[in-house]
């Protein structure tokens, strides 16, 4: 059951409509500013088609998904001199709108009559500045003006042609994704709306249940909503295909029955951390606020009770990067310059309103070369704003190197009892110097960390040790723990509204905590091997897609000695590629890989 409401329209062909609610809209703005209390205002959590989508069919609708229940207002376009609460822009006096609210009253949706013109960038924005009549969440406080295009495509969807996948709702690549969100897909042209989804929409998670999905077509064929029952996991990648060649069911053409071509359309995204209360992050940094970061970092890898190594193949790391908050403004552009250097552009992507650089030195002495310590100038620039300048000073300092004091015990953890996992002091630790410690499992998912401001959980940079709680890990898993040891020479939550900003110098080492005798994942096999022109095996492995698996080698078989030199993560095909770039290989060398 939904709620519809007709259009309104102020032009000329609907004067007494517009006239007729002139006086409502002015007592019900009255007893909003009335009732308005502190309440957190409503965001816009997603929308379909997605930001700066292209292709987008002809007879499309704006699916908006909101954070919280919004009230039951009714959509109306802006013509001049009078504002709506709904912009588009090329504007047709033509086009009019139909809003239809979820009874729950978390989505949207708007579909326009007549259809998009072809070829074309359609602007769209919710509650513009000055707009007569805003839409307002439940407890009575306005949404924020919220804006977003994409682009049509040339109308000639259908015919003998197969269907296409024109966007996902989350985005592809998507980090940060709330919990309880809803995946969305679009098509170019309507599709047979089949009721049983059934293995034509594959999700690949263990943490999931594809069971828990509900599936519904929009009136038009064109969008397929998935709609997890309960919530996703916190600090979850879950991957999805579009018709795997396996799937025994496939998603067609309504028109003429052509299947979306198999194995083509794929994707991910994670989810956020989710955390100990509704509005909890672990950090304290709100998960759809964006960020803007400078850090300079050493990466060590610790196999045994020796000290840690360098990990390879790339353990000296300076980079930069600009995220733009969920619902916007989009940063559209960055740049940084180190002290006495040349200004460097920043990167795009994967993400829309993702900007970075990253560079990997050869060595420390490299690194420090050409980014010194000094005065870093970083600039970006937010749509619809003027550029902002921030300064961070990177410090001249030592930051010591992380190690795992009892490393021997933590490969023969007791997953029923506390673990008590130690490490050296961190010398010199001053009041801007922290310590974080994070334990992931497949796939990134976090499973511990501190501090933690959920639990909460404490970790002062005087600590060397943190006790880790009965049945925080599984039987006869291996888990990746990160052990960090940094300064934080900037950091800011109020210099950029709903970003935060951070300039970080480290010192990092990632080392395995086991439990029992080890993984009982699903093998992987070896199908290729070569030997690089600088002198590295590398060699191709197969299995679970998404599977995490660690590499060992050996000098000899029968009941030979393993080291393990490495690790790798399937992709979503179940494919990946491993190079041996240890310096202290004597051939021959035998490999294994351990599912973990």
């Amino acid at each position: 059951m939904h709620r519809r409401i007709r259009n309104l329209r102020p032009d000329t062909r609907a004067c007494r409509a517009v006239g007729g609610i002139h006086v409502l809209i002015a007592a019900f703005t009255l007893l909003v500013n009335t009732l308005v209390q502190a309440q957190s205002a409503p965001t816009l959590t997603s929308v379909t088609p997605n930001y700066n989508a292209t292709g987008v069919p002809l007879t499309s609708s704006l699916v908006f998904m909101f954070d919280q229940p919004m009230m039951d207002m009714p959509v109306i376009l802006g013509m001049p001199p009078l504002i709506g609460n709904l912009e588009i822009v090329p504007a047709d006096s033509e086009l009019s709108v139909e809003g239809t609210w979820s009874e729950d009253g978390y989505t949207l949706t708007c579909a326009f009559s007549p259809d998009w013109p072809p070829n074309t960038t359609i602007t769209w924005k919710l509650n513009p500045p000055g707009t007569f009549v805003p839409l307002y969440s439940e407890s009575f406080v306005a949404l924020a003006t919220v804006s977003g295009s994409f682009t049509t495509g040339s109308g000639g969807g259908g015919g003998d042609e197969p269907p296409a996948l024109v966007s996902s709702t989350p985005a592809d690549e998507s980090l940060n994704v709330a919990l309880d969100a809803v995946v969305t897909f679009l098509f170019d042209q309507p599709m047979k709306k089949i009721t049983t989804i059934g293995d034509a929409v594959q999700w690949v998670e263990t943490g999931i249940d594809p069971a828990n999905f509900v599936y519904s077509w929009s009136a038009d064929g064109l969008i397929l909503t998935c709609d997890y029952t309960g919530d996703f996991p916190a600090s979850t990648v879950v991957a999805w295909t579009l018709n795997p060649e396996s799937s025994s069911v496939k998603l067609e053409s309504e028109a003429t029955g052509e299947p979306l071509p198999d194995d083509t359309y794929s994707g991910y995204f994670m989810t956020g951390q989710g955390g100990g209360g509704d509005d909890c992050t672990p950090d304290g940094i709100p998960d759809y606020w964006g960020g803007y970061s400078i850090y300079k970092q050493v990466e060590y890898q610790q196999t045994s009770g020796s000290d840690p190594v360098t990990a390879p193949p790339t353990p000296y790391n300076f980079g930069v990067y600009i995220s733009s908050p969920r619902q916007g403004p989009v940063v559209t552009s960055g740049s940084v310059t180190p002290p006495g250097g040349a200004k460097i552009n920043l990167g795009s992507g994967p993400m829309s309103g993702f900007h970075y650089f990253s560079d990997e030195p050869a060595s420390e002495s490299d690194l420090n070369t050409k980014y010194p310590a000094g005065n870093y100038a970083l600039r970006f620039t937010r749509a619809g704003e003027a550029e902002r300048a921030i300064q961070m000073t990177l410090p001249t300092v030592t930051v010591p190197v992380p190690k795992v004091a009892n490393y021997g015990e933590a490969q023969a953890v007791n997953y029923a009892q506390n673990f008590t996992l130690r490490w050296n002091s961190f010398a010199g630790a001053g009041e801007n110097d922290f310590i974080s410690l994070v334990v992931t499992e497949t796939m990134g998912k976090v499973v511990f960390q501190a501090p933690d401001l959920c639990v909460p959980r404490e970790l002062p940079v005087t600590a060397t040790s943190i006790v880790i709680p009965a049945n925080t890990f599984q039987n006869n898993k291996t888990y990746q723990g990160t052990l960090v040891f940094g300064r934080m020479f900037y950091f800011s939550t109020n210099t950029v509204p709903e970003m935060a900003g951070s300039g970080i110098l480290s010192r990092q080492t990632q080392f395995a905590i086991k439990t029992g005798t080890g993984g009982t994942g699903t093998p992987a096999t070896f199908t290729g091997s070569r030997l690089l022109p600088n002198g590295n095996p590398e060699m191709t492995l197969t299995g679970t897609p998404l599977s995490l698996h660690t590499i060992q080698r050996s000098g000899a078989v029968g009941n030979p000695a393993w080291t393990t030199v490495g690790a790798v993560t399937m992709n979503a095909a179940g494919t990946a590629v491993f190079e041996d770039t240890q310096t202290d290989k004597v051939f021959p060398l035998f490999y294994r890989a351990i599912a973990n």
